[in-house]
């Protein structure tokens, strides 16, 4: 207990008139003695925005529980800053938030209806971001902004690096993977080091569960260096954490006489878009880059 008490005692900060305001906005106050709330992410629901589920019309569940941190206030104001093209729009997502912890969901809908950035999954990209935290009232009656409109932080790395409390959560656009499903169809090259093809080329890519939910197969039936292309192929297996990928072919890639190789290899994918980038290896000889982007 008396560990605590020094380590409250030290987090009795000063904060610059510029993060306080009254509620009516006809006076400031000099100085005021902080207070901060803890915000988290609930386990389960969206842990970053969520692009394929956009893109297909699903639904997203960004939710988080709201407690007080350091201090005393009696409500907030869930606030949210969307950065896109190097721009930053500030909304006030909900409004008098109250009953510590609190628990509070936003869809797609809200953010869409929140900012101007952004009007439906179209206008979401990969670079964008959403940061949300939390405009507090205290007990006098004045607002504590934690940030000003322009998303620059009001208060010190003290804060900021607290392990007792988080100010903020931050949703970067993700591509969650369930399965390997979206790695099927035709796909264009974009480069062949080993120049079985050229750039613009065409190839199948085909998905099927039955092969394990991570894994997609790279057909060689437009290959036309390669004798056995009706039959052979690299099958591609997905971790889903990092999105990165084994390759190995399922038989001997048969160039004529004398010209047999096992082919393997590593990559990774990219879950938003569909890109597959490999390095590809022909019995030892490695290195060979092998990119694939989306044709239809």
């Amino acid at each position: 207990m008396k560990k605590l008490k020094i380590i409250f005692t030290s987090l009795l900060l000063v904060l610059i008139t510029v993060s306080c305001e009254n509620d009516g906005g006809s006076s400031v106050l000099d100085t005021i003695e902080g207070a901060t709330p803890d915000i988290k992410k609930i386990s389960g629901t969206d842990q970053g925005l969520n692009l394929l589920a956009l893109q297909n019309g699903e639904n997203i569940d960004l939710g988080l529980t709201f407690d007080k941190g350091f201090g005393e206030f009696t409500s907030l104001d869930v606030v949210g800053f969307y950065t896109k093209n190097g721009v930053t729009e500030r909304a006030v997502l909900k409004t008098n938030v109250t009953g510590f912890p609190a628990t509070v969901h936003f869809n797609q809908n809200d953010l869409y209806a929140a900012f101007t950035a952004i009007n439906s999954a179209n206008d979401v990209t990969l670079l964008d971001k959403l940061v949300i935290t939390a405009d507090l009232k205290l007990k006098d009656g004045t607002t504590l902004k934690l940030f000003d409109d322009s998303g620059v932080a009001l208060y010190g790395s003290d804060i900021a690096n607290h392990k007792l409390f988080t100010v903020l959560q931050t949703y970067t656009v993700a591509c969650p993977l369930d399965d390997a499903a979206q790695f099927n169809g035709n796909y264009k090259v974009t480069a062949d080091a080993w120049q079985d093809y050229s750039v613009g080329d065409i190839i199948p890519v085909v998905y099927n569960s039955a092969d394990g939910l991570y894994k997609f197969k790279i057909l060689n039936t437009a290959n036309p260096y390669v004798i056995n292309a009706s039959t052979s192929y690299i099958l591609v297996t997905v971790n889903p954490v990092n999105n990165s990928v084994t390759i190995t072919s399922n038989e001997k890639w048969n160039y004529g006489p004398g010209q047999l190789y096992t082919v393997t290899g590593t990559g990774t994918v990219g879950s938003c878009t569909g890109d597959i980038n490999l390095k590809l290896s022909f019995d030892g000889s490695a290195g060979y880059t092998f990119n694939l982007v989306k044709a239809n």
